[in-house]
């Protein structure tokens, strides 16, 4: 659509139109659908406010609050605007009365050049407010887009979470000393308590991020401006920016409430709150970090215990979930869940926790920090400051008589030790490690410093995880990835026959994104007697894949392949997250097949890929080098099987004797 709104003059033939009218038109009502919608609208008590038509539709379940917008932008050729995608300075919402503006659902969203008003409407076809804009403002002309209501209501309500009187210095004054009565207020705290500006844009920050399922608030100062930005299915999306000078009034609310103090920006603090949002209580872990252009501070919004999703919902494939319910089951034991910072692994081991626990067995956690508060469960806190380290800890709690041990982390060699000793003398222990993939979860334990016999027979399975967005339910639609795409997963148009993939196109829902919501990714690694002597005789990354492979373990990006031929992510998303899987970009000369730098022979094709060791000081040598630049052994080019020659696997023959051979050796002599 071209048009960028319309003229709020009643004689344009579309504005008289009504909502109802125009639904029906589009197809997204049916007459039968309207007239129910008209009958509840109408039959509401004496002395209550009559129900909008386009919310009523809505909560009824008669249509979705998307197909509204676009039926309408499409029906008057209005432009469709995502304000969850729309940066909004919120003194021009203001300029119209607050209650005029929420009466009506109209949001001024900037100036036009003629002097008149840009405005969102989840209702165009309401003339009156369009009239009460231009009455109300003086405006000569005003532009109408469409936007969801919800959104709409959301940018109002965030609009006069900060009210003009912060340009009054006493105002501001007085507001922060009002925000000292809230020091020895207990750690929970309604969304609704005080009405000071920045207790209300505090409050309204918190409450939006919980409706869109942040996981995540970043409050980042900067030159100009205070910048919000929101973490939304592991990606950041900025939602709001408010003037710089109530920076410091909202970091110090923020501490507040965390029970933090407000004096001390100039070293990092970290601290925790517990509020009420919507009537869900959240707990949130905080962290400010000075910077040059003030605190920065980041909030950990937490899940609740009663929130913990239960083991089989959090995307394993029936096979995995039964070979991890078989080691969680077992009397003892090391379990490993592995994945880079953010991969869900605290939240794998939660749901483990829950799926076991019970009244028979004394389970012990040991975190740093607690994250979420389990009922039944004993979680010690680590705090390196007093000398409570991962391994001072764990070694108190193995005398508190635990039947499973929960380490958060391990970090060092000493704690590694003490959980594979643990696993050992009847303790089942889960914990996690930072590393790619399950193979070099155990090759990690072996270079840390651990010894191989006491990996293997401590060590009872591995776990890798990533987190891939799923398609948006609102807007997903079948597509064809690209044939890059394809390529770089090591995929053919073929290889998708009898698949359904799906990807969303983008929706108010989503942010635009097409992702909403995350599923997570396993590679389940049970430590079979085959994987447990290859780890004894060659502990080497290459073998124990193999093994694992033999074992039947299902990697993580054929994993992430079968959830996107089903529609449950996109080839997109694994692709993102399983690039390390990949390897080092090298690849067998005949089959191209991916293989490792120390292969020396293709393990499909038998075909010789070493690079070439010098005999002599045993060093590696580049593939087009002809002598050994540290001893002076010579290399000579040898014949492969296809008859021309090769450098994968040089011939190697000391100056001495190459001196004898004429041509171009002779000089070496």
């Amino acid at each position: 659509m071209t048009s960028l709104g319309v003229s709020a003059d009643p004689a344009r033939p579309h504005s008289r139109r009504r909502l109802g009218e125009v639904l029906v038109s589009q197809g997204v009502l049916s007459e039968i659908q309207l007239a129910e919608a008209l009958a509840a609208q109408a039959d509401v008590p004496p002395g209550e406010p009559r129900l909008r038509l386009g919310p009523l539709v809505v909560e009824r379940g008669l249509v979705a609050e998307r197909d509204i917008t676009h039926a309408l932008a499409e029906a008057l050729d209005l432009d469709l605007v995502d304000l969850a995608r729309t940066t909004i300075d919120p003194e021009i919402p203001r300029m119209l009365p607050r209650a005029v503006a929420e009466r009506h659902g109209i949001l001024l969203l900037s100036r036009t050049p003629r002097g008149g008003f840009r405005v969102a409407m989840g209702d165009p076809t309401d003339v009156v407010a369009l009239d009460d804009v231009k009455l109300y403002t003086g405006a000569s002309e005003i532009v109408v887009c469409v936007a969801a209501d919800s959104q709409v209501r959301d940018h109002l309500r965030r609009a006069w979470a900060l009210s003009e009187d912060l340009n009054d210095t006493k105002n501001l004054a007085a507001m922060m000393s009002g925000l000292g009565s809230f020091e020895e207020a207990p750690t929970t705290e309604r969304a609704d308590v005080g009405d000071a500006p920045v207790v209300r844009l505090v409050n309204e920050m918190f409450a939006e991020a919980v409706r869109l399922g942040a996981s995540d608030i970043h409050v980042e100062p900067q030159r100009e401006d205070l910048r919000i930005r929101y973490r939304v299915d592991g990606l950041l999306r900025e939602v709001m920016t408010v003037p710089k000078r109530v920076s410091s009034a909202v970091s110090s609310r923020i501490k507040v409430m965390s029970g933090l103090d407000i004096a001390e920006r100039r070293k990092p603090q970290d601290g925790r709150a517990r509020l009420i949002v919507d009537d869900l209580l959240i707990d949130a872990r905080i962290s400010t970090l000075p910077t040059v252009h003030g605190e920065k501070v980041v909030i950990r919004l937490l899940s609740r215990g009663d929130n913990v999703p239960a083991l089989g919902q959090v995307g394993f494939e029936n096979r995995q979930l039964e070979t991890l319910l078989a080691g969680l089951i077992a009397p003892q034991g090391l379990v490993l869940i592995t994945g880079p910072t953010g991969s869900g692994k605290t939240n794998t081991l939660y749901s483990a926790i829950q799926q076991i626990r019970s009244a028979a067995r004394n389970i012990v956690t040991l975190e740093d920090p607690v994250e979420i508060s389990l009922p039944g469960i004993n979680q010690v806190q680590v705090n390196e400051r007093t000398g409570m380290t991962f391994a001072r800890g764990l070694r108190a709690v193995l005398r508190q008589d635990p039947d499973i041990v929960l380490v958060g982390e391990v970090r060092d060699l000493e704690t590694a030790d003490l959980a594979l000793q643990a696993s050992l003398t009847g303790h089942l222990v889960l914990t996690t490690l930072h590393t790619n993939d399950a193979v070099s979860a155990i090759t990690r334990l072996v270079d840390m410093g651990s010894e191989p016999f006491l990996v293997a027979s401590s060590l009872s399975m591995v776990v890798a995880q990533r987190l891939v967005r799923k398609p948006c339910r609102g807007c997903a639609a079948g597509y064809l990835p690209t044939p890059r795409t394809l390529e770089l997963l090591g995929l053919g148009v073929g290889d998708l026959a009898g698949t359904t993939p799906m990807r969303g196109a983008g929706c108010s829902d989503c942010g635009d994104t097409g992702y909403r919501g995350r599923t997570a990714l396993f590679e389940v690694l049970p430590i079979t007697a085959a994987v447990r002597r290859v780890l004894l005789s060659t502990p080497t990354e290459q073998g124990l894949r193999a093994a694992a492979r033999a074992a039947g373990m299902l990697p993580l990006r054929a994993a992430g392949l079968a959830k996107a031929g089903r529609g449950e992510t996109t080839y997109e998303e694994v692709l993102r997250v399983t690039h390390v899987d990949a390897g080092d970009g090298r690849s067998c000369r005949r089959c191209e097949r991916a293989v490792a730098e120390d292969m020396v022979v293709c393990p499909w094709c038998a075909i010789a890929i070493d690079r070439g060791h010098c005999g002599t000081c045993s060093r590696p040598l580049d593939p087009e080098w002809r002598v050994c630049p540290w001893c002076r052994t010579v290399a000579e080019p040898v014949a492969d099987e296809t008859g021309g020659s090769s450098t994968a696997q040089p011939e190697l023959r000391h100056p001495d004797e190459l001196a004898e051979i004429p041509g171009q050796y002779g000089h070496l002599g």
